[in-house]
């Protein structure tokens, strides 16, 4: 599985470790950055061109950023998102994703023609969970967008409407799925059949509210979070056990201010790209178990017709 490390402005992970560069490297992971936040830096981007501008010379997946746009109410241009993609420097192993039109799939595919014939790189479309268009794009690759919202509910029964629309989609078709914001480490092992990349933001949030993922489960590391409700305490236990290269002790994560959340996010991160490296313990976490158990179940004839309405 191809892994892409969601970028936000001011914050790009190597600057503080390069140890998280050599292993991208190593596994070939690449960067994921959305239009819509980074558009306001165009200038920026085009003088000193893409790769340079991100210090990184792997692969860069650029979306549209329809999604966030259109739930904040907004449109994005094509013609303003055509003239950035043409201006930026994209290498061949870069990956531009369509301008979809969420609820419009007929729009959407509209814009990836008209992107398809403006620009020589391949364009990546997208359909939306729960439903899936008739729309034949005939290409070997599409992305599967719309499911982060649905797993923050944090119920269980919206994260198997997830696993059932991904087992669902994978019976029917041989075309291979990026999974747009399931990147996170129990995410990564429980749809691993299932998609060919995915990529995940979620580092950021977590470490922001004092949380850090272990192979273990997720843990609030005690002091930032004031109060871990129904979560349990990231223990020196479990640093010692998991802890990166370079982070030297427990209390780096505790540190205040932007200097705890940085180290937080760094762990995060690390934990991301070295999910598989753990496969058999985080298979073992509880939540992964239950998707996967879902996933295997939900492949049955009769199972697969009843939710023949996702796919209408």
């Amino acid at each position: 599985m191809k892994l892409y490390l969601g970028f936000v402005q001011g914050f790009f992970p190597w600057v503080h470790a390069n140890e998280i560069r050599q292993c991208m490297h190593e596994k070939k992971s690449g960067i994921l950055f959305s239009y819509w936040q980074f558009r306001r830096f165009f200038r920026r981007i085009k003088a000193k061109g893409l790769h340079d501008y991100f210090s990184f010379d792997g692969p860069i997946m650029i979306d549209s950023g329809a999604y966030s746009a259109h739930h904040s109410g907004i449109s994005i241009s094509l013609e303003n998102y055509t003239d950035f993609l043409k201006n930026i420097g994209v290498n061949d192993s870069d990956l531009i994703v369509n301008l979809d039109v969420i609820g419009n799939p007929y729009k959407s595919f509209s814009n990836w023609s008209t992107l398809m014939q403006s620009i020589d790189h391949p364009i990546l479309p997208v359909v939306h969970f729960p439903k899936i268009n008739t729309v034949d794009y005939s290409v070997s690759n599409i992305g599967l967008g719309g499911m982060v919202s649905p797993l923050k509910i944090n119920e269980k029964g919206s994260v198997f409407d997830v696993a059932a629309w991904l087992a669902k989609f994978r019976s029917i078709t041989v075309q291979k799925f990026h999974g747009f914001g399931l990147g996170s480490p129990f995410h990564q092992l429980a749809f691993r059949k299932y998609l060919e990349s995915i990529d995940w933001i979620g580092w950021r949030r977590n470490a922001a509210i004092g949380d850090c993922y272990t192979p273990e489960g997720s843990r609030s590391v005690p002091r930032v979070r004031k109060s871990s409700r129904t979560r349990k305490w990231f223990t020196v236990e479990l640093f010692d056990m998991y802890k990166p290269p370079f982070l030297e002790n427990f209390t780096q994560l505790q540190q205040p201010g932007s200097r705890g959340w940085i180290n937080r996010a760094l762990w995060n991160v690390w934990i991301f790209l070295t999910a598989q490296n753990y496969s058999l313990k985080i298979e073992q976490v509880s939540y992964v178990k239950s998707i996967k158990k879902r996933m295997k179940n939900i492949i049955s004839q009769d199972q697969i017709r009843s939710l023949d309405y996702y796919f209408n």
